[in-house]
C-alpha cells in the first residue's frame, strides 16, 4: 500500500470515530418547553475543548472530503480552458459588433 492510500484510510477511521462520538455526545442534552430558559449548545457548555473538538472534526472531514475529489488532468484543464477563452473571445467579438452597429444606427436616426 503507498503512504498516501494509507493516510487516507487512517484519516476515514478518524472521520467515523469522531462523527459517531459526535453523534452521541450532542444529543445528550435536554430541551425543557416550559422551562423558559434557551437552550445552550454542546459547544458552549463544553467550553473551548468543546470548540476545539468540533473544529478539529470538522477540519478531519474536510481532508476526508477532499480525498474524494477527482481532478482533472493536465490535457483536460488545457483542452477546457481553452475552449472557454475561445468561447469568451468569440461572444466578445460579437457584442461588440452588435454595440458598435446599434451605436451607428440610432446616431444616424437621431442626426
Amino acid at each position: 500500500m503507498t503512504k498516501k492510500k494509507v493516510r487516507k484510510a487512517q484519516n476515514k477511521k478518524k472521520a467515523q470515530t469522531i462523527t459517531q462520538s459526535n453523534d452521541k455526545s450532542g444529543k445528550s442534552y435536554s430541551s425543557d418547553m416550559g422551562s423558559g430558559r434557551a437552550e445552550t449548545s454542546p459547544a458552549l457548555s463544553g467550553g473551548v475543548m468543546g470548540l476545539v473538538d468540533k473544529v478539529k472534526s470538522f477540519l478531519l472531514e474536510v481532508r476526508v472530503e477532499f480525498d474524494k475529489i477527482t481532478w482533472p488532468s493536465r490535457k483536460e484543464a488545457i483542452a477546457l480552458t481553452t475552449a472557454v477563452l475561445a468561447i469568451t473571445f468569440f461572444f466578445t467579438a460579437y457584442l461588440g459588433i452588435v454595440d458598435f452597429s446599434l451605436t451607428k444606427l440610432v446616431s444616424f436616426l437621431i442626426y
